[in-house]
């Protein structure tokens, strides 16, 4: 078999051919010298693409739960505030589904504050928030909390940037 000698001695060339090329391409690729911004730029967008990615779920998963229809929500208010509170009840979502997180959790914590039944709404906002956004309203209720219990009931000015929640 004189064949076989040849085509191993074809084979190691072929392969150590492309390897050389590929070494080459390599080199030739990372001299260019926009390549560095070419990579950060791909891993920016491929971070934003993720970020929004988990944006369009958390969306698509508010969209799922069913609405709470204006009569559920009636009889956890009084009757000179319920437009008030629908009113934030819709702006905190709208901002959510927005992606405006912080301000959805400071419509919600503002339709919470003139809630006369606050224990059956916080039920309903935790099967129909996410439970990272759930956890991040309850965190800045705790904070808008502490601020009323240190004022000694007299309600501060939590617009001001040191409480970062508006009543």
């Amino acid at each position: 078999m004189p064949y076989s000698g040849t085509c191993t001695v074809l084979a190691i060339s072929a392969v150590s051919s492309v390897l050389g090329f590929c070494v080459y391409y390599d080199k030739k690729r990372r001299e260019d010298p926009d390549y560095k911004r070419k990579v950060r730029s791909r891993r920016l967008n491929a971070k934003l693409a993720k970020e929004q990615k988990q944006r369009d779920a958390t969306v698509s998963a508010m969209a799922q739960v069913p609405q709470a229809p204006a009569q559920a929500l009636s009889g956890l208010v009084r009757p000179n505030t319920e437009q008030y509170f629908l009113e934030q009840i819709h702006l905190g979502e709208l901002r959510i589904l927005a992606g405006d997180i912080e301000t959805g959790i400071t419509h919600m914590i503002n339709a919470t504050s003139v809630c006369i039944r606050q224990q059956t709404f916080l039920h309903m906002l935790e099967s129909t928030l996410s439970e990272e956004v759930f956890s991040m309203f309850m965190l800045k209720m705790l904070q808008a909390e502490q601020a009323r219990n240190n004022s000694n009931g007299i309600m501060p000015n939590v617009a001001s940037p040191r409480y970062g929640i508006a009543w």
